[in-house]
């Protein structure tokens, strides 16, 4: 349950977690995961996990805003331009999705890039409009036949996933699938076939996520990848397969 900005679990029913402290304590965990070995790693994939099922699936706008360093007007007007997603939640608002914050959090901090969410924004913007989606789908004439539009949508996004395929995407990717097996979230199945998969070279990876086969369209469908492109990305990629599929 979330009270203005405190979040309860059963977990932790009895102590209010401070929702911006929360979220800077993933931040700083993701960034430090990768380069941990060992017992360490472990121990800081069991605090990462905590955290993230400690805090809430969506902010409003005024969490957000106060995570992201900006004003209620400024997420205002990039949730009006569609910078910024929000989704419906039970209660009937619409919120933030934490991952989105979390992804742009990180985004304006990359090593290397001017500092601030604007810019972070606009690189995701812009990398965004320079995806040729079109390149992303079957050639027509040989394997486009009998697709339905959900199996586009999800072909392209691997193969751009694909294409971006790197030794930190693969390893949030096995990191999401133990959670999933933890939770239950994933048919024993689909995780024994994804654990195979995950422990090959990232050129073999890359080509099962990027196939047009029946077992590469049934493993998406299960896809520890997703979330993998940031949400402009994800959105583009959408709208591209609408357009070249009227």
């Amino acid at each position: 349950m979330i009270f203005e900005r405190y979040v309860y679990t059963p977990l932790m029913s009895h102590v209010p977690v401070n929702i911006e402290q929360l979220v800077e304590g993933v931040v700083r965990l993701r960034r430090v995961i990768g380069d941990a070995e060992g017992e360490a790693r472990t121990d800081i994939e069991h605090a990462l996990a905590f955290l993230e099922d400690s805090a809430p699936p969506t902010l409003n706008r005024s969490q957000a805003a106060r995570i992201l360093g900006v004003s209620h007007t400024a997420i205002n007007r990039w949730i009006d331009k569609g910078d910024i997603t929000t989704v419906p939640t039970p209660t009937g608002r619409h919120e933030v999705p934490l991952e989105q914050v979390l992804d742009l959090v990180e985004a304006a901090r990359e090593p290397g890039r001017k500092r601030g969410l604007a810019h972070a924004i606009h690189d995701q913007r812009r990398g965004a409009a320079e995806i040729d989606v079109d390149s992303l789908l079957p050639r027509p004439g040989r394997t486009a036949t009998g697709h339905r539009s959900p199996e586009l949508r999800s072909l392209a996004y691997h193969r751009l996933v694909a294409r971006r395929l790197d030794a930190q995407t693969v390893d949030d990717a096995r990191r999401r699938l133990r959670r999933w097996q933890e939770r239950g979230r994933i048919h024993p199945r689909w995780a024994r076939e994804w654990q195979t998969i995950l422990e090959q070279p990232t050129e073999t990876i890359a080509d099962v996520l990027a196939a047009d086969t029946e077992r590469s369209r049934a493993l998406r469908q299960s896809s520890p990848f997703a979330g993998s492109l940031t949400e402009h990305e994800r959105r583009a990629v959408l709208a591209g397969v609408e357009q070249a599929t009227r």
